[in-house]
C-alpha cells in the first residue's frame, strides 16, 4: 500500500507568533520614535557639535581656522578654569547638602498637626511660583548694604552687614541661600510624600519603648526616607550645578574677582564677551565631563541609600 505523505501547511495559527512579534517591534518602535528624534536632536548632536566646535578657533564672523586639540590643552592652564571649577563645586558642596536636611525638616513640620500648618505651606511654596528673575530682583532688594532687610536686622542687633553681592567672601554663600530658598519647595514635596508611606504603626510602638520625639526622627523617620534622600539628592546635585550659572549672571555676573563665577558663566562669557567659540565649546565639552562624574558620584550614593546603608 503506497504512503501518503501529507504536507503540513503553515495555518494562520502557525504565523500568528512571528506576526505579533513583527507588529509588538513596529509599536515599540513607533512610541519610541518621537523619544528617540528628541534625544538626538536635543543631546546627541549638540554634544558632536560642541566636541567639533572646539576643534576651531572662530569668532562667528570670520572663517573658521581648524587648530585641532589646542582649545582642549588650554584649558589644563587656564587659571580662570580652574577658579571656575572650584567654584562650581564650591555652590555644589555649600548648597546640597543643607537643602537636603532643612527640606527634610520642613517636610516633618509640614506634615504634623500643628495649628499654624497650612500658613506655613503657604509660605514654604512661594519660591516654586517665583521665576529666576523675580527671585533676584527680591533678593537683591534683600542684600542691598543700605536699605536691605538683611543689613536693617543685622542693625537692630548691633551688627553692621556687608555688601553681601560685592564681598569677596560673602557673595558666594549668598547666592547660595538664594538657591537653597529656591529649591526647597520640591525638595518639601518629595519629602512628604516619602513621608506618607512611613507606617503610625511604627511611632507607636516607639513610643510605647520610650523613644521621645527626637529619638524617632533621627532613627526611625530618616532611615525610613533614605530613598526619597536618593532621589533628591540626584536632583538637588543636577539643580545647584544648573542653578549657578542663572543665580550668578543676575545677581553678581560672576564677580566680586570671579569669586561666583562658575564653570558654565565662564564658559557663557568667553562665548558672548570674548566671541571666542571654539574655546567656550571645549569648556562646555570639560563641564559636561565634570557634571558626568558627579552625577556618577551621586548615583553611587543613591544606590548605597537605597540598600538601606549610608
Amino acid at each position: 500500500m503506497p504512503s501518503v505523505t501529507k504536507r503540513r501547511e503553515r495555518g494562520p495559527r502557525a504565523r500568528s507568533g512571528t506576526t505579533y512579534r513583527r507588529h509588538d517591534s513596529a509599536v515599540a518602535v513607533a512610541f519610541l520614535s518621537p523619544a528617540m528624534i528628541g534625544f538626538t536632536v536635543f543631546a546627541v548632536l549638540p554634544v558632536l557639535g560642541g566636541l567639533a566646535l572646539g576643534l576651531f578657533d572662530w569668532d562667528l564672523f570670520s572663517t573658521p581656522r581648524y587648530v585641532g586639540a589646542r582649545n582642549f590643552v588650554r584649558l589644563f592652564s587656564d587659571p580662570t578654569m580652574w577658579q571656575s571649577l572650584f567654584v562650581t563645586l564650591q555652590f555644589l558642596l555649600l548648597g546640597v547638602i543643607p537643602t537636603v536636611l532643612l527640606g527634610f525638616m520642613l517636610a516633618v513640620l509640614v506634615n504634623s498637626k500643628l495649628p499654624a500648618v497650612p500658613a506655613l505651606r503657604l509660605l514654604f511654596f512661594v519660591p516654586m511660583i517665583a521665576s529666576s528673575a523675580v527671585t533676584a530682583l527680591v533678593w537683591a532688594m534683600l542684600y542691598n548694604e543700605r536699605q536691605g532687610f538683611v543689613n536693617q536686622a543685622l542693625g537692630v542687633i548691633g551688627v553692621d552687614g556687608p555688601n553681601w553681592l560685592s564681598d569677596t567672601f560673602w557673595a558666594l554663600p549668598a547666592l547660595v541661600i538664594v538657591m537653597i530658598w529656591s529649591a526647597l519647595p520640591l525638595v518639601i514635596i518629595l519629602y512628604l510624600a516619602g513621608l506618607q508611606r512611613v507606617p503610625d504603626d511604627i511611632y507607636a510602638a516607639a513610643s510605647l519603648d520610650g523613644a521621645g520625639p527626637w529619638r524617632q526622627l533621627w532613627s526611625m523617620t530618616w532611615p525610613s526616607v533614605w530613598p526619597t534622600t536618593a532621589l533628591v539628592l540626584a536632583l538637588q546635585a543636577i539643580g545647584f550645578l544648573s542653578g549657578s550659572f542663572e543665580m550668578a549672571l543676575l545677581l553678581t555676573d560672576g564677580g566680586p574677582l570671579g569669586t561666583t563665577q562658575s564653570l558654565a558663566l565662564y564658559a557663557y562669557r568667553v562665548a558672548f564677551n570674548d566671541l571666542n567659540f571654539g574655546y567656550a565649546s571645549a569648556l562646555s565639552m570639560f563641564q559636561l565631563v565634570v557634571f558626568a562624574a558627579i552625577v556618577g558620584i551621586v548615583q553611587g550614593v543613591r544606590r548605597t541609600l537605597r540598600k538601606g546603608g549610608l
